[in-house]
Parts: C-alpha cells; structure tokens; sequence
C-alpha cells in the first residue's frame, strides 16, 4: 500500500488548487471553476500522465460555496474528460454542503457526464468517506497502485477543511 506525500502541484489561493497524492490528482475549487483555471487543471493533468502511464485517478473536491461553472469551465471539462478518457483509472466528484446549490452542482456535473463517452468510473459524493471507500478499489484495478481507505479519507477531509 502506497504512503505518498501530497504535492501542490498549482494554487490560486481562493478559488482552486492541484494536488498530486502519487498517481491520484486532486481538484480543490472553493470558488466557480472557469475557463482558465479548467485550462491550467488540463495541464496539471497531462503532466500527471506523463509522470504516471500505469493511470491517474482523479477526485475533485467542490466548496460549499463554490458556485457553478462557467459554460467555458464546463466544455473545459467536458474536453478533458473526453481527451483523457482512457487514460483515467476513475472520477471521483465530492459537493460539499446541501440544498439548492449542492443539487446544481450535480446537476451541472450529469450534464457534462452524458455528453462524453468515457471509458472510467464515475461517482459524484457527498461526503469524502463514501469516496474514500468507493475509489481504492478501482483505483488498483485500473493501475496496480494499491490505496488505503483510511489515508484517503484523512487527506480528502484535511483538504475538504481548506475549502
């Protein structure tokens, strides 16, 4: 089982960071994605490929009170969903909070989902133990890397504290 350190791979303080936690990326938005910040998440991503060929798992983690993406960060997304497709062991989505926003949160992520054809594993989350108990296993079937439930579940919920 791997133990790896996680590394702010970018920061814009405020609004979203990208963390690696070895072959796993994990979105923080605490603000509204957008068109930029989806852009710059792309190439924190293709980074992460070249650095990880066995497939990278990624989980994004979205604030209470981050608002919805613009429609230039949803077609980002949907881009990159559909660009790294066969190379993403699984998606692990996490909305904090409830009510009206959380729902059009999911919402706008099953928007995105239908509309490209991926070949992974999906899940949106509403808590970060749910995600922590759902991607270990995927996440070895896909790349061989071994991930503990409970390393997980401590990390997601220190970054999910940052929010």
């Amino acid at each position: 089982m791997f133990a790896p350190e996680r590394v702010c791979l970018y920061s814009e303080p405020d609004h979203y960071a990208v963390y690696a936690w070895g072959n796993i990326m994990i979105a923080c938005w605490s603000r509204a994605a957008t068109g930029p910040a989806v852009e710059r998440v792309a190439l924190m991503r293709k980074g992460m490929h070249s650095r990880h060929p066995e497939g990278v798992s990624i989980i994004y983690l979205i604030g209470k009170d981050a608002g919805l993406p613009t429609a230039e960060a949803r077609a980002g997304v949907q881009e990159m969903m559909a660009r790294f497709s066969g190379q993403r062991a699984c998606l692990a989505i996490i909305v904090q909070g409830d009510g009206f926003g959380a729902s059009a949160q999911r919402a706008a992520i099953t928007g995105v989902r239908v509309q490209v054809e991926a070949a992974f594993a999906m899940q949106v989350f509403d808590r970060t133990e749910q995600a922590a108990r759902w991607l270990p296993e995927r996440h070895r079937e896909h790349t061989g890397v071994a991930v503990s439930p409970n390393e997980l579940v401590a990390l997601l919920d220190q970054l999910m504290a940052e929010l």
